[in-house]
C-alpha cells in the first residue's frame, strides 16, 4: 500500500503526540496531587507556642505538608484517621454533641491542621510530653459556650 509522504509524517507525528499526552499528564500528578515542602495554607496562622516541642523529630511530622480531605467525619474519627496517626490524643472533656468536621486541603501542615481543628470547634489542645521531652499526646479539652466560661479561669 502506498502512503504519501506528508501523510506519513502527519500520521507519526499524531501518533508520537497522543503517546506523549498520557505520560505528560502521570508525570505531573494530575491524577494524585501531592502537597509539595513549604506549600502551606496562607490563611492558616498559627500561634508560635501552639502544641511546642523541642524534640526536633515531632516538629518535622507537624510542620510538613500533607493532603487532607474530611466531608463530615465526626470530630473523634479525625483522630483515628491520616494524617494524624503517630500521637495519642486524649479526650479529657468531650464538646457536649459531637461536631462534624469538613476540610479539603492539599499542602495543610498537621499542626495548621490540629490548630484549625481546635478552632473551628472551640477546643483548646495542649502537648504532654515524656520525662525525656518526647512528646506523648495531646490533651484535648472543650471549651464549652460562654455562659458556661463566665467567672471561671479559662487556663
Amino acid at each position: 500500500m502506498f502512503i504519501p509522504k506528508n501523510n506519513l509524517s502527519t500520521s507519526i507525528v499524531r501518533a508520537i503526540f497522543l503517546t506523549l499526552i498520557p505520560i505528560a499528564l502521570v508525570s505531573c500528578s494530575i491524577f494524585n496531587p501531592k502537597p509539595k515542602p513549604g506549600l502551606v495554607e496562607p490563611k492558616a496562622a498559627v500561634p508560635a507556642d501552639f502544641l511546642f516541642s523541642w524534640h526536633a523529630p515531632y516538629n518535622k511530622w507537624m510542620d510538613t505538608p500533607v493532603r487532607v480531605y474530611y466531608n463530615e467525619v465526626p470530630l473523634e474519627e479525625i483522630f483515628n484517621n491520616a494524617p494524624l496517626i503517630g500521637l495519642s490524643y486524649n479526650f479529657i472533656k468531650k464538646p457536649k454533641e459531637s461536631p462534624l468536621v469538613s476540610i479539603d486541603s492539599i499542602g495543610i501542615t498537621r499542626r495548621q491542621l490540629l490548630w484549625a481543628i481546635a478552632h473551628d470547634n472551640n477546643l483548646n489542645m495542649s502537648l504532654k510530653a515524656l520525662p525525656n521531652g518526647h512528646p506523648s499526646e495531646i490533651i484535648i479539652r472543650d471549651r464549652g459556650d460562654e455562659t458556661e466560661m463566665q467567672g471561671k479561669d479559662k487556663a
